[in-house]
């Protein structure tokens, strides 16, 4: 009888792995994770002080974070200047070709103004 028994474990064993690991009938899953689609750029600059300020603009939602002493500021995009500002419309930054400027709009008064780096705005000349 235990032979018998020891038989049948021995033959279930046998039968049931019939496939190894490494056959190619084995399918993986693969999960896609979703990439976000959005223009997003870095830029930190400095202003004669050696203050900095971090700005990271969404280019497709036209949104501007700016990040100054621990503070960070959502801007959007603004209609009416060529700047962005907040939603309550109490702070503006306006950014040219190599000054970037952010100003409390209620008080007039100027919170960060600076110069890009100039190694970051040249284009190759080659």
């Amino acid at each position: 009888m235990k032979n018998f028994a020891l038989g049948f474990i021995i033959i279930l064993t046998l039968s049931a792995c019939k496939h190894s690991a490494k056959d190619s009938d084995t399918t993986s899953i693969k999960q896609e994770i979703p990439t976000s689609q959005d223009e997003i750029t870095k830029l930190t600059v400095y202003d004669r002080h050696g203050d900095h300020m971090e700005i990271i603009t969404n280019n497709t939602k036209n949104t501007v974070a700016v990040r100054l002493s621990g503070k960070t500021y959502e801007l959007h995009k603004n209609a009416e200047n060529p700047g962005f500002s907040t939603v309550d419309n109490k702070y503006q930054f306006t950014e040219t070709k190599y000054e970037v400027t952010f100003l409390q709009k209620d008080v007039d008064m100027v919170l960060f103004h600076g110069r890009k780096d100039q190694s970051t705005t040249k284009m190759a000349s080659q």
